[in-house]
């Protein structure tokens, strides 16, 4: 398993799993250009958590993220995926290490520099990189 950022490439598209808005938590807001983007509260962390997941659309789908969640239990009705860069997490002075699971083959951790905790107060900047992938793109997008 890699545990590092090099060989990811500053071009990669990374993904994200959105899970559905509820009565006091948006999940998504419009972007100003077009489309959806997800939410600070979406890419941050809870307490219990040191680093920020995603995946790296090299190896695996939207839809694989989504029909994951079976998994879990989870019904994937509902559920979004949001794609930014890997240009987008560095240009924060956020790092990004290779961190595959047995469930997830392209699985990533964002952290803070030196593999610090992920400050949450990055959350807001990172969003703001994000777009929600529409149905046609999550059916389409295939490991590139």
């Amino acid at each position: 398993m890699n545990s590092t950022g090099e060989g990811i490439d500053n071009s990669e598209v990374l993904l994200r799993r959105v899970p559905p808005s509820a009565d006091h938590f948006r999940t998504i807001c419009e972007r100003g250009d077009d489309g959806f983007r997800a939410t600070s509260a979406v890419m941050s962390t809870r307490q219990d958590e040191q680093h920020l997941s995603c995946s790296r659309l090299k190896f695996v789908s939207p839809q694989f993220l989504l029909d994951d969640l079976w998994n879990d239990g989870i019904d994937p009705e509902g559920w979004y995926v949001c794609r930014f860069l890997v240009s987008d997490v560095r240009m924060l002075g956020l790092e990004i290490a290779f961190t595959q699971t047995d469930r997830d083959p392209g699985h990533c951790s964002i952290t803070a520099s030196g593999g610090l905790a992920y400050p949450n107060n990055k959350a807001q900047k990172l969003a703001r990189r994000t777009r929600i992938l529409t149905e046609e793109e999550i059916a389409d997008l295939s490991p590139q």
